[in-house]
C-alpha cells in the first residue's frame, strides 16, 4: 500500500538544467510520492541540507514554490524517514551507501541521475531517472493503488503476506498506532476478530523499526456484561508475548446512546498515515489462515484524526496494559 523511494539531490540540479517542462515533470513525480510514498533520507539530514541549497538558486517561479510545497508537505506528513546511515569516515559517496542499504530499508525505488543509473538492479529495488520514471514499472503499480486501494478476495493471501503488502511500511517507523474498530470491542472479542488481533500483534512485534518507542492504542465499542475485562486480559496476554517493550493502550466507547459514539468507519491511523480497513479487525479467517474479503484504501490522516476526536466524549475509559 506504501511505498519507500529515495531521490538522489542531483535529479534536482539535472531537472533545473534540462529547463522548466522537466522541473514540472520532477513537480509530478514528487505530488506522487505524496499520495502513498515514504522517502528515505540520510539519519543526519544531508538529503534536506543538499535539496534545499539547489532549490535555492532556481528561478522564483511557481515550479519552484509548487516543488518547495510538496517537500514542507512530506515532512509535516511525517514521510521522510530518516534511515540510511551515511559513511562518517568519507571512504565511500553517499549514492554508494543507498545502493548497500537499499535491501534492508527496503526500498521500493532508486531515482538517480543518468550516470548512476547503469548500478546493478537490487533485488526488489527499481532503478530509474527522472526521464525514465513514467515508463518505470513502479509508477503504474504505485498510481493504480493510489487511486482504487486494494480489494482482497477471500483465501487471496496467507496472513503474513497480506500484512505485510497493506501494513508493513506504512507502520515499522510509526511511533503511534491507532487502531479504530468499534464492532471488534462490542462483539466481545470472538473469533475472526480475536484471531485478527492476536496476528497483528504479532506480527507488529517483528515489524515496527524500535517497539519500545512506538505505541499501539485500540478504539472500541463497550462490549456487553463482563466484556471489557475479557478484553483487557486477552490483550495483556497478547502483548506479553510479542510487544513487551510497547505500550499499549485500550479506549473504551459507550455504544448504548442512540448514535455509536465511535465512527462505522474502522481503521489504522498513525502520525505519518491513515487506512481505511472496510472489514476492520476480521481482516483474517482464524480456520484457513489467510485474509477474508477486505477492502483497504487510503485516508487523509488529518481527516481521520479528525474523526476520532469528535468521537473523544463517548469514551467512557481508557486503560494501560
Amino acid at each position: 500500500m506504501f511505498f519507500y523511494v529515495f531521490m538522489q539531490p542531483e535529479v534536482f540540479d539535472e531537472a533545473a538544467t534540462d529547463g522548466e517542462d522537466a522541473t514540472q515533470i520532477l513537480t509530478s513525480i514528487l505530488n506522487g510520492f505524496l499520495q502513498n510514498c515514504f522517502v528515505a533520507v540520510f539519519e543526519d539530514d544531508r538529503w534536506g541540507e543538499a535539496v534545499k541549497e539547489k532549490i535555492e538558486v532556481w528561478p522564483q517561479n511557481m515550479t519552484r514554490r509548487r516543488i518547495k510545497a510538496i517537500l514542507v508537505h512530506l515532512k509535516k506528513r511525517n514521510r521522510i524517514i530518516y534511515c540510511l546511515v551515511p559513511d562518517y569516515k568519507n571512504t565511500k559517496q553517499d549514492i554508494e551507501c543507498v545502493f548497500e542499504q537499499a535491501p534492508s530499508i527496503p526500498l521500493d525505488l532508486l531515482m538517480v541521475i543518468p550516470s548512476e543509473s547503469e548500478r546493478i538492479a537490487l533485488p526488489g529495488t527499481e532503478i530509474t531517472t527522472r526521464r525514465t520514471y513514467h515508463h518505470s514499472n513502479f509508477e503504474p503499480k504505485r498510481s493504480d493503488m493510489a487511486v482504487d486501494g486494494v480489494t482482497c478476495s477471500p483465501g487471496e493471501m496467507d496472513e503474513s503476506k497480506f500484512m505485510d503488502f497493506h501494513f508493513a511500511k506504512a507502520l515499522k517507523y510509526a511511533s503511534t498506532i491507532h487502531i479504530c474498530d468499534r464492532i471488534c470491542g462490542k462483539t466481545s472479542f470472538t473469533g475472526n476478530f480475536r484471531y485478527t488481533v492476536e496476528r497483528l500483534m504479532n506480527w507488529l512485534g517483528s515489524v515496527l523499526i524500535d517497539p519500545s518507542s512506538c505505541k499501539v492504542i485500540f478504539h472500541l465499542g463497550q462490549p456487553p456484561g463482563q466484556g471489557q475485562q475479557f478484553v483487557l486480559q486477552q490483550l495483556t496476554t497478547m502483548k506479553n508475548k510479542t510487544l513487551n517493550s510497547t505500550q499499549v493502550d485500550v479506549h473504551f466507547y459507550d455504544e448504548s446512546l442512540p448514535i455509536a459514539s465511535l465512527p462505522h468507519q474502522r481503521f489504522i491511523m498513525t502520525e505519518q498515515i491513515a487506512l481505511d480497513v472496510d472489514r476492520g479487525l476480521d481482516f483474517l479467517d482464524r480456520t484457513t489462515q489467510k485474509c477474508r474479503d477486505t477492502y483497504v484504501n487510503y485516508q487523509n490522516p488529518k481527516e481521520a484524526q479528525k474523526l476520532l476526536s469528535s468521537y473523544s466524549s463517548g469514551c467512557i475509559s481508557k486503560h494501560v496494559i
